[in-house]
């Protein structure tokens, strides 16, 4: 299909002449003299301009090489890097089972040291009540003895002022003073 209107594209031109008849005058002389100008002013062109032109093509060469340069450097850099995430990609992979062991004995570790701390603080808590137990019963036995020793210092001063006669209070004194031998 696009061979067909290719064709017919291009043999176009010679069915438009066939139709005029095949009569033409040849090239006229304002044809001539147009050509000759346009062929004048591309020479001028090409004569003052081409230093400038091939400056800035060359210039322009100059800026794609160093702009190429560049992109193959910064893709260089792009494939070191992917290799590089690749390789930690599977390091990953190939370590994350150590990873998870040494977590796991970590989390081991420090539950068996909480616990270590927790037994020590309960053994501690506990010997802190015993003592304080045993002060507060010393503490009372104290009290009950001073108490005890009181009172019975006031029932032997209430029998000794009521039951003891002149004769026992002489016999007293005498005890006395042959023990501390005066």
């Amino acid at each position: 299909m696009k061979l067909l209107v290719s064709l017919l594209i291009i043999s176009a031109p010679a069915l438009a002449i066939a139709a005029g008849g095949g009569h033409h005058d040849g090239i006229p002389s304002a044809v001539m003299y147009q050509a000759i100008n346009v062929a004048i002013l591309v020479a001028g062109l090409i004569y003052f301009t081409k230093d400038g032109i091939v400056t800035f093509f060359s210039g322009r060469k100059a800026a794609y090489l160093e702009a190429a340069q560049k992109s193959a450097f910064a893709r260089e850099q792009a494939e070191k890097e992917f290799v590089d995430i690749k390789n930690k990609l599977a390091n990953l992979d190939a370590t994350r089972e150590e990873s998870l062991r040494k977590a796991q004995a970590h989390a081991d570790d420090m539950k068996k040291q909480i616990l270590d701390e927790a037994n020590e603080v309960t053994k501690r808590i506990r010997q802190d009540a015993e003592l304080t137990a045993k002060l507060e019963v010393q503490r009372a036995q104290n009290e009950l003895r001073a108490q005890l020793l009181k009172d019975s210092m006031e029932a032997a001063r209430t029998v000794l002022t009521k039951d003891i006669g002149s004769a026992d209070q002489q016999k007293l004194q005498k005890d006395f003073i042959n023990h501390v031998g005066v």
